[in-house]
């Protein structure tokens, strides 16, 4: 009897909620804000089709906001939105042709948790100076989503997308978020501007940007997107700086830069199609750090394939001249300039065509030395099933061999294990811990298909 009493309570609730939900159509920022300010939980707000200029969205309660006819609400000026209470969702609006200043922060911002934003699109929202720095996407809570839109065009400062970090950098001062996603978007036209770093396509902070190692992380998911030459700052597409984050079934298509795990441990980057289609600067993976995986990618056509730096050693200064990077929130109050790889996998990854060299073990070694201590060589690494296609005659693995004279006598590294591999052509293996690891063959073996995403797989539904 008390369980049938409970259950119908339940239902008499959800019944109560669902009859006093009430949708209202505003035309205006004032009917807007005055909708938002009464309403109840679950309440729906269509915002008429037309121009908005100078209109900030800032959605206080846990309901719903959408477009009268997705694709035709279009947010102008210096509009933008924020999400700031839990288990909200916005979709089918348009920023179009505006821009903020520098003290506005961000055109979305989830500050919530659950929060939902679909079938929406960013364009063209580009300030006059290119120095005017603000984020297009910023996550700051948990377990929001941003899916099926469409970011076109960024072209000046910071990246297109941010996570909180909560202090991982210096200036970062926010509560670290967790558990966000990216999915289904379509990153399109994002130019390079020659000497502006720090214009990712994102830019994952949380915990493990200062090399901790413990059981948490960003989490975040980027997943199952399209980027078509979404160039940014032309080097790092994805920079993970944080544990624990997934970067799996994406399609890069002829864009300068790589995914990179430029900071943090413990990350996946699995099954995604890097093809660089002729662009000049389309570079592959680059791994720093420990305990990733790296699994089922297939990279075509780009610069190199996948690239295991050589982490620095940053506990103590080992000559007099060690010059450390300073950061007052890390453990030592330094963190490393590229972490040490180590215990990593690197397992079913198909190379095609790369135009230098396909898998590096020891990149960068000693660079800057001795300012800069990057000595650590990767170890531990698992290198498996991994096949590298190159018809031409070049070098397909090859690595860094360690300088053995003092003060670097010091060091002892673990071996790499290589297995299972195969090499398809007259290319050479300059490594000599991976040769047995290989097979070489003349003709490419059955392979399982892999398909690309198309624009017709991603971004706004309305826009297809």
């Amino acid at each position: 009897m008390r369980k049938f009493a409970c259950v119908l309570t339940i239902i008499v609730a959800l019944m109560t909620r669902a009859a006093i939900a009430a949708e209202r159509s505003v035309a205006t920022g004032d009917e807007l804000r005055a909708a938002i300010a009464v309403a109840r939980p679950g309440d729906v707000i269509v915002m008429r089709d037309g121009e908005w200029k100078d209109v900030f969205i800032d959605i206080t309660n846990p309901l719903a906001v959408r477009a009268q006819t997705p694709g035709k609400v279009i947010l102008s000026g210096q509009s933008k939105l924020r999400l700031a209470a839990p288990d909200i969702v916005v979709d089918g609006l348009v920023f179009a042709g505006g821009a903020l200043s520098d003290k506005d922060g961000q055109v979305i911002h989830f500050n919530s948790d659950r929060g939902r934003v679909t079938n929406c699109a960013i364009v063209d929202y580009n300030p006059r100076e290119v120095a005017t720095a603000y984020y297009w996407v910023f996550f700051e809570g948990h377990h929001n989503r941003l899916g099926h839109c469409l970011l076109k065009n960024k072209n000046h400062q910071q990246p297109v997308i941010g996570n909180a970090g909560g202090g991982s950098s210096v200036t970062d001062s926010k509560t670290p978020s967790r558990h966000n996603t990216v999915d289904h978007c379509h990153f399109l036209d994002i130019p390079h501007v020659a000497g502006r770093n720090g214009r990712e396509i994102f830019r994952i902070w949380g915990y493990g940007g200062n090399e901790e190692l413990g059981d948490d992380g960003a989490f975040f998911t980027i997943e199952s997107n399209l980027f078509e030459r979404a160039h940014g700052e032309g080097s790092e597409i994805i920079s993970l700086k944080s544990n624990r984050n997934i970067v799996r079934g994406n399609t890069i298509r002829a864009t300068r830069g790589e995914i990179c795990n430029r900071s943090g441990n413990f990350n996946r980057i699995e099954e995604n199609f890097i093809v660089a289609d002729g662009q000049a600067g389309a570079g592959g993976i680059r791994i720093c750090g420990q305990g990733h995986v790296i699994r089922g990618n297939r990279i075509e056509g780009c610069e190199y394939g996948i690239n295991i730096y050589a982490g620095e050693f940053y506990e103590s200064d080992l000559t007099g001249s060690f010059n450390p990077t300073l950061r007052e929130t890390a453990p030592l109050g330094r963190v490393p300039r590229y972490s040490w790889v180590r215990n990593a996998v690197i397992e079913n990854n198909t190379l095609v065509d790369i135009k230098n060299i396909d898998l590096f073990i020891g990149g960068s070694y000693k660079a800057g030395w001795p300012k800069s201590q990057r000595v650590l060589m990767p170890e531990g690494l698992t290198i498996d099933k991994n096949l590298i296609i190159k018809p031409k005659r070049g070098v397909a693995v090859a690595g860094t061999s360690q300088d053995r004279k003092p003060p670097l006598d010091k060091f002892e590294f673990k071996r790499n294990v290589f297995s299972g591999n195969t090499l398809v052509g007259d290319a050479k293996i300059e490594l000599d811990a991976a040769t047995a690891g290989f097979t070489k063959i003349d003709k490419p073996p059955e392979q399982p298909a892999m398909k690309p995403l198309t624009p017709q797989d991603v971004g706004p539904g309305w826009r297809k």
